[in-house]
Formats: C-alpha cells, structure tokens, sequence
C-alpha cells in the first residue's frame, strides 16, 4: 500500500476518533499526564484505582456473568456522567487552540498505537502463509502457556496483574524504564565458557 493511502488513512482514523471522543475531550487531557506520568504520584494513583476495582469485584464475590454485568453497568454509567460533568465543569469558552491541539495529539498517538498493534497482529498471521512451522510452533506454545497460567492462577487476579501492567505500560514506555531495563540487562557480565 502506497505511504500516501496509510497518511490519509490514518488522518480519517484520527477524525473518526476525535468525533467518537468528543464528549471526553476535557477528561482525555488529565488522562493523559496520569497515563504517562506526569506526577511521581500518578502510578500509584492507577495502582490504587485499579486495586479498588478488583477489590469491590472480589467483595461481591460474583459469577462471571453478574461481573460483566456489573462492569458493564459502570462502564455505561461512566460513558454518560463523564460527558455531563465535563460539559458542566468547563465551559465552551475554556476549550483553547492549545487543548485542540493537545486533544488531536493524544487521538494521533491513540491511532497510532492501534494500527502498530494491528500491523504485529497481521505479521504474526501472515507467518501462516510463509512459514506455517514457525506460525504453528508459536501458536501451540502461547496457548498451551496462557492455558497452563490461567490454570495455575485465579482468573481475576490473573485480570488484575494484566489490567495493571496495561494501564501502567504507557508511563514505562514515556519514562524509559523499560529500554533502561534491557540495557541494564545488556551491560551485565557475560559468562565466560571454560575450554
């Protein structure tokens, strides 16, 4: 596919987006100095809020239907109070050029990390076609792995560790702890083989 069709395929993602958030624009801004911490106080902040989370669900010691339903409930509830408080907190008139600009940053990086994410997605699938081996190989193992963790681990704390590291991977990337890691892992002495 030509570069120029990817540009304008992600400029009518990008607007697609901006429509979709419109009602959470003012709340997507303080979002974003929290997702990428901004604050040294923002990754406990997600840690405690995701931790209070998983502990009202292990209170109500629900099935898992009745926990998609209530997590859905509050969802839904959230997609429809967030929108109203906003509109009432800030004004027309407190939406600057600076915010606009901001705001089409965040829906740019958003989109971008999705058709990143899409693009692995496919490459992992085309191996079928180049090298089925590989492509069954891999395949087999993650299965048989995920299987064998969720079976060793309670499934919600197993929600909780993955919602976790999700809502903390983009403050580690914005940080570089995670390059700083490798690198660390990089510099450690080798083993020399003895003859």
């Amino acid at each position: 596919m030509p570069e120029n069709t990817i540009v304008q395929n992600q400029e009518q993602q990008v607007k697609k987006l901006k429509r979709f958030l419109e009602g959470w624009r003012m709340a997507v801004l303080p979002l974003k100095s929290i997702m990428l911490w901004e604050q040294q106080w923002h990754p406990c902040a997600i840690v405690g809020s995701v931790s209070f989370v998983y502990f009202l669900i292990w209170l109500m010691d629900l099935n898992s239907l009745a926990t998609f339903a209530v997590v859905g409930l509050f969802l839904n509830f959230v997609d429809f109070i967030v929108p109203v408080i906003c509109n009432s907190l800030y004004g027309a008139n407190s939406w600057t050029g600076q915010h606009e600009k901001m705001y089409e940053d965040i829906c740019k990086s958003i989109v971008a990390n999705y058709n990143k994410g899409l693009h692995n997605i496919q490459q992992f699938y085309s191996l079928r076609e180049s090298s089925p081996c590989m492509y069954y190989i891999l395949s087999i193992s993650l299965l048989v792995t995920f299987a064998w963790v969720a079976s060793s681990i309670n499934n919600i704390f197993l929600l909780y560790i993955l919602s976790t590291a999700f809502l903390l991977w983009p403050g580690v990337r914005n940080k570089g702890i995670f390059n700083m890691l490798l690198s660390m892992v990089n510099m450690a002495p080798k083993s020399i083989k003895s003859e």
